[in-house]
């Protein structure tokens, strides 16, 4: 996709010049005579929008923030432009250019959805969707301050998914660079003294202070082998497919796949709730959801959707994907015969999140004594069993 800089008449005789994406100079030809003008000139512009992702990416919240306030400024009765350039004028210099390109295109001529559509990386496919119903219903600042409150729910729960997956792994990251720094700094002194003394320290220490040993002549081709392998991971996260089984294993895990399934259901329900209930037909939303859910959830739901287009029952469909809890299941079949799908599933939602943030809680709380109590255990086991051999080979000489 291109970026041009056109100008045209329309037939009255007046001059519209302004920016437009196409494919090719016909295209834009084309997508200028469907609006009703013709064409007179255009320019290809460079794309410095491709060079954005060597930029620090923008942070989700500031996103939400704009939509918030959009809202807000829509609610006051000023048109979609005015309300763009007043919006925009607070936030960071990227975000506040974004804004700036939304409102040049609403202004040529682009509906707010092809305006969204054309900053995809930024703004999800819920919020596009949910935008096209608005632009229908000609609620946009409801849907907006709709959109802003669920995505502000999502930041929250996402924040304490990622505190309490943190705190564990930073206390095992430090665990091991302790016994790390144990046997590379601290048991070297005490071999010195078994090997002056001359005498077996014991089978144990014997293999500690090998190990020891192995650590030090082999340093730099662990810290090599460990760069490249880091280094083979995060290039293979770059591949869908790679990041795909990656993201499989890790939910596997077992403390992870019971909070990974809260939380999954949690943001199924809570964005089912918003989509329907800003009048997202129940297939594209299912559509949006699936792409929202990551490579566990994508399947099921596109299956879901699938049964549904064909005249099935949602609960049935998400009953046979195994992917959601019994009870939630049972909730939605729940809102489909009383025709409340929205209401109910918010409902769920809000019970879901209660139940992930608890299992958090609970989780956070019992990692935090157990990692403590491992490394303060194997340390200290390892202090005592050296103090013991030097006891024993002090008694010996003596």
């Amino acid at each position: 996709m291109n970026r041009f800089k056109y100008s045209a008449r329309s037939f009255d005789g007046a001059l519209v010049v302004g920016e437009a994406d196409a494919s090719s100079s016909a295209s834009l030809a084309a997508d200028i005579a469907h609006r009703g003008l013709m064409l007179t000139s255009f320019e290809k512009l460079s794309r410095a929008r491709s060079t954005r992702f060597l930029a620090w990416p923008i942070d989700p919240r500031s996103i939400t923030a704009f939509l918030a306030e959009l809202a807000l400024v829509l609610r006051s009765g000023l048109p979609l432009d005015e309300a763009l350039d007043v919006s925009g004028r607070d936030l960071t210099a990227r975000l506040a250019a974004i804004v700036a390109e939304l409102r040049h295109d609403i202004v040529s001529g682009a509906t707010f959805v092809e305006a969204l559509g054309r900053h995809k990386d930024l703004f999800s496919e819920d919020i596009i969707a949910m935008a096209r119903v608005a632009e229908v219903t000609g609620d946009l600042d409801g849907v907006l301050a709709a959109i802003a409150t669920e995505r502000e729910r999502g930041h929250r729960l996402n924040e304490k998914v990622q505190g309490a997956l943190r705190y564990p792994a930073f206390l095992i990251s430090s665990a091991i660079l302790v016994l790390l720094f144990f046997l590379v700094q601290v048991i070297p002194q005490f071999s010195n003294l078994f090997s002056d003394s001359g005498k077996d320290p014991g089978p144990l220490v014997t293999h500690l202070m090998g190990l020891s040993q192995w650590l030090i002549d082999n340093g730099q081709i662990l810290a090599i082998s460990v760069s490249i392998a880091t280094l083979t991971i995060l290039l293979a996260w770059c591949t869908p497919s790679a990041r795909a089984a990656m993201t499989l294993a890790f939910l596997r895990l077992p403390v992870i796949r019971g909070i990974a399934t809260l939380w999954l259901t949690t943001r199924f329900l809570s964005n089912l709730a918003v989509l329907v209930g800003q009048s997202v037909p129940l297939t594209e939303a299912l559509a949006v959801l699936g792409n929202m859910l990551g490579v566990k959830g994508k399947a099921a739901i596109a299956s879901a959707r699938d049964a549904v287009r064909r005249g099935g029952r949602l609960h049935e469909a998400l009953d046979e994907s195994g992917l959601f809890p019994p009870i939630a299941v049972r909730m939605m079949r729940i809102g489909e015969e009383t025709g409340e799908l929205a209401k109910v599933a918010a409902e769920a939602g809000s019970l879901y999140g209660r139940k992930l943030e608890k299992r958090l809680e609970q989780v956070a709380g019992l990692i935090g004594p157990v990692a403590i109590i491992t490394i303060a255990g194997l340390i200290g086991g390892l202090m005592v069993t050296i103090m013991t051999a030097l006891i024993s080979i002090n008694d010996a000489v003596q």
